[in-house]
């Protein structure tokens, strides 16, 4: 098989290995809407019929390697659906931490886990909801303190800060 013809049995649309990180460390993009939600699932469908094509046409050491492949892929986008459903679901554990700069990548988590969408959260801030999604794209690493401050009351999320020398 060429490279061009396993390159083709990849589902249209699919998030590669490595194409992003989530605040985990983990590879993969974190779900951060219901829509995205959606495409997730779509993938994962996407990458079982491509398993089932490749168990089929693929022989060898390379359908080893492309089972393992799909079978990741797919493990981590079932992973990632998890996390927003138990996130949707409210649950959500939030880690001591020690400076502001550890605030950033937990706030959509936030956002979703107290049910307020990337619009809701946008109609709030008196912003267009790509204002939001550029931040959560960011993980919010580029919001200034005091707006970060504002997205925080405005999903409901008391911050204690304690200064010490």
């Amino acid at each position: 098989m060429t490279d061009s013809r396993v390159s083709g049995i990849f589902p249209a649309g699919s998030r590669r290995f490595g194409e992003g990180r989530n605040s985990g460390g983990q590879v993969g993009i974190m779900i951060k809407s219901d829509a995205q939600r959606e495409r997730t699932a779509a993938q994962i469908e996407g990458f079982r019929q491509a398993l089932a094509k490749a168990e089929r046409e693929t022989a060898g050491k390379r359908a080893g390697a492309l089972r393992g492949s799909y079978e990741g892929m797919i493990r981590q986008l079932e992973d990632e659906l998890h996390e927003y459903d138990e996130l949707k679901s409210g649950e959500l554990t939030l880690p001591n931490v020690e400076r502001l700069d550890q605030i950033a990548p937990f706030v959509a988590k936030m956002r979703i886990a107290r049910g307020v969408s990337q619009t809701e959260l946008a109609r709030r801030l008196g912003v267009s909801k790509q204002v939001v999604s550029r931040y959560e794209e960011t993980e919010y690493q580029t919001v200034a303190i005091s707006r970060l401050q504002e997205i925080l009351d405005a999903i409901g999320i008391k911050a204690l800060v304690t200064l010490s020398a």
